[in-house]
């Protein structure tokens, strides 16, 4: 009898101490709110030359426990000049995880994970080099970083972006790329000079474009890529990793350092991880969206690649990409003919970064419409001085054969398409009307 007094009266007081602890949880946060409040806008003033506004800030330690959850709702960040149009970024709630200790102490609050909702952010750089990220105050040449001003320090173990939209636009590079309906989690210890970061990604729409020719158009995503990082030497060493685009599976190895504010050191390579032609064709969208999974593909796919050197505004890294098809076949099921005997031999390569000395080689290229043959071979030196090209293609196809290989809808083709050409020669040699010294055209 005694016992289930006692068990009772420990239960009872359990429960209180809950109940205490929740209320505790629940009413704790609205002492704080006022002061971070004004620590955040402090923040904010003092480091931004941005127009930067958010709905409202809720605190919570229920959810959160044993760190201090600061939510910050609608908010968005506005360029100004240039950019005074544009939304740099557009986020539906930013929410951080703080050391409550620190929040208690009151001197700088530790910041232990990051976690953005619905993130849109847009990051342009204009012809002029200017670029829109590029919003932190300027005093006396340093920037305002200091946590004793902020009242803020970076203590990561943890960041997320959950539905995220990225837009990249470099007019500099005429390079764009727009990463859609972003999942990304990152997770490591920031306060240290060395540690591991290990991030996943699951992009459902991934696009890249250089110089208006899409490369890349809608193409999923899902990286598991770990990075060694020296926070000292700013340097990012590619540990084991799986990069898939589609169904084309590639693993890279090899770091990206930052030695100073203008130089990017580079040193990596790149391979596909398994060499089936259709992992290949999964990455041409028109394939991909409308007939890719009906199709079948045979034969062997092989690519590499290489860079090596220093990104800067003057110069390139060197950088070297092959490319190989064996024996390929591509056949739907439903039509009476295929594409036979695909061979293809491609090699890009540039020795010192100097894009005049970029040399696109492809020695072979080969298929069988049917069993009709078609030969190609190509090659270009010297792009941005004076291009020279020296090139071949020749093959015999009657259109209407085509409806065979391809679904075609309500498309008709005839006709006969006889090809036997050649070319060799500068475009200077053009440019001088000397056609027949150095061109051989047939």
């Amino acid at each position: 009898m005694k016992v289930k007094v006692m068990l009772k009266k420990v239960a009872i007081i359990i429960a209180a101490l809950i109940i205490i602890l929740l209320a505790a949880a629940a009413v704790l946060p609205k002492f704080f709110k006022k002061e971070i409040e004004t620590k955040i806008k402090s923040a904010i003033n003092g480091n931004l030359n941005a127009k930067v506004d958010f709905k409202d800030i809720d605190l919570s330690l229920i959810t959160s426990f044993p760190n201090l959850g600061i939510e910050i709702n609608s908010l968005t960040i506005i360029g100004v000049d240039s950019f005074a149009k544009d939304t740099l970024a557009n986020v539906n709630q930013l929410k951080l995880n703080v050391n409550l200790l620190s929040v208690i102490s009151g001197d700088k609050y530790e910041i232990k994970s990051v976690y953005l909702n619905q993130p849109k952010i847009f990051a342009q750089v204009l012809k002029s080099g200017k670029a829109s990220w590029d919003i932190m105050k300027v005093d006396s040449a340093t920037i305002k970083t200091d946590t004793s001003k902020t009242g803020f320090k970076v203590a990561l173990q943890k960041y997320t972006i959950e539905n995220g939209k990225v837009i990249y636009d470099d007019a500099t590079l005429g390079f764009f790329m727009e990463l859609d309906s972003l999942e990304h989690t990152g997770k490591g210890d920031f306060t240290q000079d060395l540690f591991t970061l290990k991030t996943q990604s699951d992009i459902k729409k991934v696009t890249v474009k250089y110089g208006g020719i899409p490369y890349l158009n809608k193409v999923k995503l899902v990286a598991d890529l770990p990075l060694d990082i020296d926070t000292k030497a700013m340097k990012f060493t590619f540990a084991e990793n799986k990069i898939q685009l589609n169904e084309l599976i590639l693993s890279a190895v090899g770091y990206l350092a930052m030695p100073n504010s203008s130089d990017i050191a580079m040193d990596f390579k790149f391979d596909a991880k398994q060499s089936e032609l259709k992992n290949f064709l999964s990455l041409i969208p028109a394939i991909y969206v409308s007939n890719f999974k009906d199709m079948e593909a045979s034969g062997s796919f092989a690519m590499s690649g290489t860079a090596k050197g220093i990104y800067n505004e003057k110069s390139l890294p060197s950088f070297n990409a092959n490319l190989a098809i064996e024996h390929g076949k591509i056949k739907y099921p439903s039509l009476p003919s295929a594409i036979n005997n695909i061979r293809v031999e491609a090699q890009v390569s540039n020795p010192d970064g100097l894009i005049d000395h970029t040399t696109v080689n492809v020695p072979s290229f080969h298929l069988e419409f049917g069993s009709v043959p078609v030969d190609d071979r190509l090659l270009l030196k010297n792009p941005a001085s004076d291009p020279f090209l020296d090139m071949a293609l020749k093959g015999k196809l009657d259109l209407k054969q085509l409806t065979t290989i391809f679904p075609m809808k309500d498309m008709l083709l005839s006709g006969i398409l006889d090809a036997d050409i050649q070319a060799a020669g500068k475009k200077s040699s053009i440019d001088k009307g000397q056609f027949c010294s150095e061109w051989l055209i047939k």
